[in-house]
C-alpha cells in the first residue's frame, strides 16, 4: 500500500491457500500472412521503401561475403590483404537485421553480438535514409554533393567505409579501430554497440530503456541478442528487471510505463554448435520464457526471420507497444546461420547438408528479390543494377579502408579513461523535484558518522543533478542493509530510489546502459563477495566501453560496495577484493577510511565521467569525523598525508589506515621513531608521487591494507617504490595483509586473520 503523498510502500499481502490454477495463456506464431504486393496495395510499404529493404540486405550479404572470401584470399578488389579481425558472419539472417532496424526510428537505440555486422549496418543505412540534407551534410561534411540522393549515396559508401575500417582496425573506424567487430557501435545514430560477451549488452539495453523510461523519451531500445543468450544468467536477470511491476503499478505513481525495450532473439537455431532446440533448451520456442517473467507472456510471439515484411510488421507492432507505455516486448524470430560459429568450423560435426539446403531454400534476399520482380517494383535489369552498385560500393569502401591509416602505435592505451567531469549540470537537470525533506546529519562539534557522510554527499548530488539516480537491493523503504540510504526514498521518489531484484549483474548492467543514456547511476552492492557475480558487467562493459567505442561514449557510474571484514560473517560476506578491480584498466578504485574523505570522495566520483567502484567499509560506518556542511571535493588519484613522520612510511588504505596510526602513536611513544602514515584513498588512479616524496624522506615503508597478502595491490605498490625510489630506500619494503586464506567466523580465528597493529609493528622492527 502506498499513499499518495508518499513514496513508501507497506505491504497487505494476507495467506490465502484456495486451490487455483494458472493460466499462462498463449504464444502466437507467424501470424504475419502478408507479402510484398498486399503491403503495397495496403499502403503500408512504398517501392522506395521496398527497394531500401531490398538494398539494405544486399549491403549486409555483399560485406559478410567479402569477409568470407579475405580469410581465403579470395576477395579480388584486395588481393592477398591479410585480415586478422574475427569472422563471425550472419550469412542468412540478413532480413532478421534489416527488417527489425527499418521499423525503428534515428533516435531508437540497439545493442547487438559479436555476430553484429548486420545490425550495425542496418541501423546506420536505416537512419541515413530518414536524415534531413542538413543531418547528412554535418555527417559528411567534406562531401561536394548537393542533392539528397547523393547525399545519402555519399553517406552510405561512407558508413561502409568507416565499418569496414572498424574490422581492418583502422583508425577511421567508427571505434577507431579500438574495438573491432565484435564491438562495433556508432552512438550517433544510436547504435549502443556490439558485444563479443554472450548476453552482455542485454542488461545495458534494460538500463537504456530504463533511462528513457525516466526521461520520459519517445524511444525505444531493440535488444538483439542469439538463442544461446538465452540461458545466460545475467539474460533472465534482464528480462525480470524490464517485467518488474512498480513500472506498472501504484508504486510508478502518475509515471505507470513499462520499459520501452523489445527482446528480439536473433534465433539461428545454434549457440556455437550446440542446438537450441532439442539439445540444450527444454522449450521447443524460446519464446516461451516470457510466460516466465510477465503475466501478459511479455507480448511474446514467434516470428519468421527469413522474411524481412514478417520481421518489419513484428518489430513495428512490438515498438508501437513500447512507445504506449506497454514494453516489454519479447520476440523469438526464427532465423539460419549458413557458416559455421565462425569460418574456422567446418559445421560437419553438428548438422547435415540437407538441412543447410532447405534453409538456404528461403533464403531472405532471393524470396524478396522475386517479390520485387513479381510486384513490377524492379525488373531484372534493375535488381542487377542494383546488385552492382551495392558490390561496386562496398569494392571502393574496402579498398579505400585497406589503405588508411593505422592508429598510431604510440596511442595504444589512449582512450583508457576520460579526462572530463560533470563541472556544470545541464539546467533541465537542475530542476530537482522533491517530494520530502532530504534526511539531515546530526553533527556533534562538527562530525558525523562515516555512514552519514556518505549519505550527506548523495543527498547533496541529487539535490544538484536530476540525472543522479540510486538503487540497489533493499535500499528503497528500509534504507539498505547498514541503513545507509534511509531517508532518501521519502525524499526524492521512487523514480530516483528504488529497491531492485537479487541481481548483482543485472545491477550493474544497467547502470552501464542508463550511464550510456545520460543518466549518472549510484548502484548499491550490499557486500563486496556479490562484486564476483556481477564482475563480466563491471569489468568488460562499465570499464571497457570508454576505449573499446574509440571515446565515442561515457560511463559515468558509481557501485557501491561494502566491506564486511571483521564482523565474523565468514568467507563469503568479509573478502577485501578492490585488488582484483584494480586489475582491469579503465576502472577506477576509491576507498575513503575517513568521514570527510567517504563524503568529498563520493561527490567527486558521482561527477567523474569515468565507472567508479567506491568500497565502504562496514567497519567504519559508526567512525565520526569533521565534515564540513558547506561545498567540498576530495579529488580522485590525490593521497593524503594523515601523519607527518621522518622515519619510516606506512602506505595504506581503508580500515588499516587507523591501524597504522595506532602504530605510528607507538613507535613514537616506545622507541622515539617518527613514522609517515600515506592514506592513498585512491587506488586507481594511484598518486604515485606522494608515496614517493614521503619513501624518498623516510628511507622505509610498509604498505598494509586488509586484502588478503597474496595477490594483493600491495604488491604492486612495493614494486613501484622499488622501481622508482630503489636508491632512496634502506631497507625492503615489506607487506602486511591478511592472511593467504578464506575469512572464518569465529572472532577468535577472524582476529588473527585480518592485519592488525602488532603486524604492523612487527613488520616495522624488521627494517628499522
Amino acid at each position: 500500500m502506498a499513499t499518495q503523498t508518499s513514496p513508501v510502500y507497506l505491504s497487505e499481502l494476507r495467506p490465502d491457500f484456495r486451490p487455483f490454477e494458472i493460466d499462462c495463456g498463449t504464444v502466437p506464431a507467424y501470424r504475419y500472412n502478408g507479402n510484398l504486393a498486399a503491403e503495397l496495395q495496403a499502403g503500408t510499404i512504398t517501392p522506395q521503401e521496398a527497394i531500401a529493404l531490398f538494398e539494405d540486405m544486399l549491403i549486409v550479404r555483399e560485406l559478410e561475403e567479402m569477409i568470407v572470401k579475405l580469410r581465403s584470399g579470395g576477395y579480388e578488389p584486395l588481393p592477398g590483404y591479410d585480415y586478422r579481425g574475427p569472422t563471425h558472419v550472419s550469412v542468412g539472417q540478413e532480413a532478421t537485421a534489416v527488417g527489425a532496424c527499418s521499423a525503428l526510428r534515428i533516435q531508437d537505440n540497439i545493442t547487438s553480438t559479436h555476430r553484429g555486422h548486420g545490425e550495425s549496418l542496418a541501423k546506420g543505412t536505416t537512419a541515413i535514409r530518414s536524415m534531413s540534407i542538413e543531418q547528412l551534410k554535418r555527417r559528411i561534411p567534406n562531401c561536394t554533393a548537393t542533392t539528397r540522393d547523393e547525399l545519402v549515396e555519399a553517406a552510405l559508401e561512407e558508413h561502409l567505409y568507416r565499418t569496414i575500417c572498424e574490422l581492418f582496425g583502422k583508425e577511421d573506424g567508427y571505434c577507431k579501430g579500438r574495438g573491432g567487430s565484435m564491438h562495433i557501435a556508432d552512438f550517433t545514430v544510436g547504435h549502443l554497440g556490439a558485444n563479443a560477451i554472450v548476453g552482455g549488452g542485454v542488461p545495458i539495453a534494460t538500463g537504456a530503456a530504463m533511462a528513457i523510461r525516466y526521461l520520459r523519451q519517445d524511444s525505444v531500445v531493440c535488444c538483439f541478442a542469439g538463442d544461446g543468450a538465452f540461458a545466460n544468467g545475467v539474460v533472465l536477470e534482464s528480462l525480470n528487471w524490464a517485467c518488474q511491476a512498480q513500472f506498472t503499478n501504484e508504486l510508478a505513481g502518475d509515471h505507470k510505463f513499462g520499459l520501452p525495450i523489445i527482446y528480439l532473439i536473433v534465433n539461428n537455431q545454434y549457440g556455437m554448435t550446440h542446438r537450441t532446440r532439442n539439445e540444450v533448451m527444454g522449450v521447443d520456442y524460446l519464446a516461451r520464457r516470457g510466460a516466465g517473467f510477465a503475466n501478459n507472456n511479455m507480448h511474446a510471439e514467434i516470428v519468421n526471420g527469413m522474411d524481412v515484411l514478417a520481421v518489419r510488421d513484428a518489430v513495428r507492432r512490438a515498438a508501437d507497444l513500447c512507445r504506449k507505455g506497454q514494453g516489454p516486448v519479447l520476440l523469438d524470430v526464427q532465423t539460419y546461420r549458413y557458416w559455421g560459429h565462425s569460418l574456422s568450423d567446418p559445421r560437419i560435426e553438428y548438422r547435415t547438408k540437407d538441412e543447410e539446403a532447405a534453409w538456404k531454400a528461403v533464403d531472405p534476399i532471393d524470396t524478396f528479390k522475386k517479390q520485387l520482380i513479381e510486384c513490377g517494383v524492379l525488373d531484372q535489369a534493375g535488381i542487377e543494377a542494383l546488385e552492382r552498385r551495392v558490390r561496386e560500393r562496398n569494392t571502393r569502401a574496402a579498398q579505400r579502408a585497406a589503405a588508411a591509416a593505422d592508429p598510431d602505435p604510440r596511442d595504444v592505451i589512449k582512450y583508457m579513461y576520460t579526462n572530463t567531469k560533470c563541472e556544470i549540470v545541464p539546467p533541465e537537470f537542475q530542476r530537482v523535484k522533491l517530494v520530502g525533506e532530504p534526511p539531515v546529519a546530526k553533527r556533534t562539534d562538527g562530525q558525523i558518522t562515516y555512514r552519514d557522510a556518505i549519505r550527506e554527499a548523495l543527498v547533496e548530488e541529487m539535490k544538484r543533478d536530476a540525472r543522479v539516480i540510486l538503487y540497489g537491493e533493499d535500499v528503497a523503504e528500509y534504507g539498505g542493509a547498514f541503513k545507509l540510504t534511509k531517508g532518501l526514498l521519502e525524499a526524492f521518489g521512487r523514480d530516483r530510489v528504488f529497491n531492485t531484484p537479487i541481481s548483482e549483474a543485472c545491477i550493474c548492467g544497467t547502470a552501464v546502459g542508463a550511464a550510456m543514456k545520460g543518466l549518472r547511476p549510484v548502484v548499491e552492492l550490499m557486500y563486496m563477495d556479490f562484486a564476483l557475480m556481477s564482475s563480466d558487467q563491471i569489468s568488460n562493459q562499465a570499464a571497457k566501453w570508454h576505449y573499446m567505442s574509440g571515446a565515442q561514449i561515457e560511463v559515468p557510474l558509481v557501485i557501491r560496495a561494502s566491506v564486511g571484514a571483521g564482523k565474523g560473517y565468514g568467507g563469503q560476506h568479509s573478502q577485501t577484493l578492490e585488488s582484483i578491480f584494480c586489475h582491469i584498466p579503465g576502472l577506477y578504485v576509491v576507498y575513503p577510511a575517513t568521514p570527510y574523505d567517504a563524503k568529498g570522495m563520493m561527490k567527486a566520483a558521482i561527477r567523474d565521467n569515468n565507472p567508479v567502484l567506491y568500497v565502504e567499509s562496514q567497519a567504519l560506518y559508526g567512525l565520526k569525523g569533521y565534515v564540513p556542511e558547506e561545498e567540498y571535493l576530495v579529488p580522485l588519484g590525490v593521497a593524503d598525508v594523515k601523519r607527518e613522520g621522518r622515519d619510516i612510511t606506512f602506505v595504506a588504505w581503508g580500515p588499516v589506515v587507523h591501524d597504522c596510526l595506532k602504530a605510528a602513536e607507538k613507535l613514537e611513544a616506545e622507541r622515539g621513531i617518527s613514522a609517515e602514515v600515506v592514506d592513498i584513498r585512491s587506488l586507481v588512479p594511484l598518486d604515485v608521487d606522494t608515496i614517493l616524496r614521503s619513501v624518498q624522506k623516510t628511507g622505509r615503508c610498509i604498505v598494509a591494507s586488509q586484502a588478503i597478502h597474496i595477490g594483493s595491490y600491495t604488491a604492486e605498490i612495493a614494486s613501484t617504490i622499488q622501481d622508482l625510489a630503489f636508491d632512496y630506500l634502506d631497507a625492503p619494503v615489506k607487506r602486511v595483509g591478511a592472511k593467504n586464506g578464506i575469512a572464518p567466523q569465529s572472532h577468535v580465528l577472524e582476529a588473527a586473520f585480518l592485519p592488525n597493529v602488532n603486524d604492523l609493528l612487527n613488520a616495522a622492527y624488521e627494517i628499522l
